[in-house]
């Protein structure tokens, strides 16, 4: 038997599921409760607003995100291993996909998202930072300390903001997209590796 969810888990969820689908902006408290089965004077018991939501699944977001960041490569004398890696970020990125999506609506309703970003954006590109080095030990990657820097900061910016430059309008993203952003990634790294990266 499966254990229970609590209450609030239980609206966690609903939340990332309907902002996921639909935009942070688009949908209510009102039809949060519904879809959790509870009432909104209960949601407000432990929501009390939409930025407070956002910021609990920022919290679950950050933790799985660092979860894949730190995660030991299973050989990282092999370039599959990698590919591997960073397909376990679009993974996370795909789960939490209205973070991506929706970030002018998320910057009007939870700007204290402002507060939390830096801490993670540092810890995260650190992390691939390790990577990198790591591909340039085993002879993988040909990048210099500077032009791996570069690297990171563009690999981040575009990993941050192609869902939000591909959907700003707030249709649905489907894994054609998901591919697309992953694409566009790889093509910044991708002069730097001694061999292709594996399909």
């Amino acid at each position: 038997m499966a254990p229970r969810i609590g209450t609030r888990d239980r609206v966690l969820r609903v939340a990332l599921s309907l902002f996921n689908e639909r935009g942070i902006a688009r949908v209510t408290t009102a039809e949060i409760a519904a879809a959790a089965s509870i009432n909104e004077g209960n949601l407000y018991y432990y929501f009390q607003k939409k930025e407070h939501l956002a910021l609990a699944l920022f919290d679950l977001f950050a933790a799985a995100l660092m979860d894949v960041a730190e995660r030991p490569l299973a050989d990282p004398s092999n370039l599959a291993a990698y590919a591997a890696y960073q397909r376990g970020w679009f993974d996370v990125m795909w789960d939490f996909r209205f973070f991506y999506r929706d970030g002018s609506a998320l910057r009007a309703i939870a700007p204290a998202l402002r507060d939390r970003l830096p801490a993670l954006t540092r810890k995260g590109q650190s992390s691939v930072r390790r990577v990198f080095t790591l591909m340039r030990h085993y002879g993988l990657l040909r990048a210099a300390d500077e032009e791996i820097e570069c690297l990171i900061a563009n690999i981040w910016i575009v990993s941050t903001y192609w869902m939000d430059f591909r959907h700003g309008d707030g249709t649905p993203v489907t894994q054609v997209d998901l591919a697309w952003g992953l694409r566009q990634v790889e093509m910044l790294y991708w002069p730097y590796l001694v061999q292709g990266m594996p399909a």
